[in-house]
């Protein structure tokens, strides 16, 4: 029940409860002090009064009072002890009483920032998550919390619309082989009479077409379970990259560009396929988006704390507000080339996912003498 109040309400009772303790404390202790001094005084007023004369005899002026003067003074005293336990459980109760007030009023200045927080959270939704909050001057957690508050709308919106780009994204991809089956079905009804030649045209667009739909959703299945476990093993990055090299030779030769690597004993702890996947996609688009004559270096050095594997290529290079979106799925830096050279734009997706997956980081910079350099750190 307690757990469910407020935090005024709960920072109210607790000093209430604080207050009361030590009032309680204090009235108890101030009543036994008046109580002890009290009956010291009583004990002082009753003894003899004497005096010694010249002669060395005792005087003695007390005089026993009657009954009557006797008991007017014990009924006044036991009223005075009456009455101060009584004022003070009374100014107990009021202390407790304004106390307790009082807090619940600081206290109620103290969060108004947290309720102005809490009313402008309630307010977010997803068309106004750009919109930063502002931080209170006070340098206190409440500055704090909304600080970080901003930095999480902000990671959400990237995400949102990060997803949005997504989505439009293949829709787009999935609705442009649609588009062309439903065009050349559409043509291909309008003639009553077709020869050997047309048919055998309209089953070869629908093959490249199915194929690339195939393609496209087996890529999409693979993105979602990348998550799925893999086996992990030993990967002499050395095999790997050789392997990759072996096969990409005969593009390169095509597009008349050098395949170089350099590698040393390092090993990944991973799975051999997406390791190979990762890097593969990496050498093919050095040696796909490469000016004929170019270059393509493969490079890996490690030390006792990390491996760091560089694939610098000589080609068009990618701009710099576009480096931090070549990692999203169906992103191209060029569409129409992109489209021409058969790629999705899940590529650089996948190898991210695949890099992370292995407890790796991966960025792209510009290579020195033109070009891209993707660099690859494993800890």
């Amino acid at each position: 029940m307690f757990k469910k109040m407020p935090i005024r309400l709960r920072l109210t009772a607790m000093m209430v409860i604080l207050l009361t303790i030590c009032c309680v404390g204090l009235t108890v202790i101030l009543n036994f002090s008046a109580g002890i001094m009290a009956t010291r005084i009583d004990a002082a007023s009753t003894l003899p009064a004497q005096e010694v004369g010249e002669e060395s005899y005792v005087i003695d002026h007390f005089q026993m009072p009657s009954d009557g003067m006797m008991s007017t003074p014990s009924v006044n005293k036991q009223q005075a002890r009456t009455d101060f336990r009584f004022e003070s459980v009374f100014y107990m109760l009021l202390i407790i009483v304004c106390g307790g007030v009082l807090t619940y009023y600081v206290s109620g200045k103290v969060l108004k920032p947290l309720d102005t927080l809490n009313s402008q959270i309630k307010n977010r939704t997803v068309h106004n998550l750009s919109e930063t909050m502002d931080i209170p001057p006070t340098n206190d957690e409440i500055a704090e919390l909304t600080q970080s508050f901003n930095e999480m709308t902000d990671k959400l919106n990237e995400a949102f619309i990060m997803q949005s780009r997504f989505s439009a994204s293949a829709a787009h991809e999935l609705r442009t082989p649609l588009a062309v089956l439903k065009t050349k079905v559409d043509v291909f009804k309008k003639k009553n009479v077709h020869s050997t030649e047309e048919y055998d045209a309209l089953i070869n667009i629908f093959e490249k077409q199915i194929q690339r739909l195939s393609e496209l959703v087996f890529t999409l299945l693979e993105m979602t379970n990348m998550n799925d476990e893999f086996e992990n093993g030993p990967n002499y990055l050395k095999d790997v990259l050789e392997d990759i090299v072996s096969e990409l030779s005969h593009i390169a030769d095509e597009k008349e560009v050098k395949l170089s690597l350099d590698c040393d004993e390092s090993v990944v702890y991973g799975n051999t396929d997406l390791l190979y996947r990762a890097f593969y996609n990496i050498v093919e688009n050095g040696i796909k988006y490469n000016f004929d004559g170019g270059k393509v270096m493969i490079k890996v050095k490690s030390d006792k704390k990390q491996i760091m594997v560089e694939i610098k290529d000589t080609g068009i290079g990618i701009p710099a507000e576009e480096k931090t979106k070549v990692f999203e799925p169906f992103y191209r830096v060029d569409q129409s080339r992109s489209r021409e050279l058969g790629g999705a734009g899940l590529g650089l997706s996948i190898v991210q996912s695949i890099i992370t997956k292995h407890k790796g980081n991966i960025a792209v910079t510009d290579n020195q003498n033109g070009g891209t350099c993707f660099k690859i750190i494993f800890n």
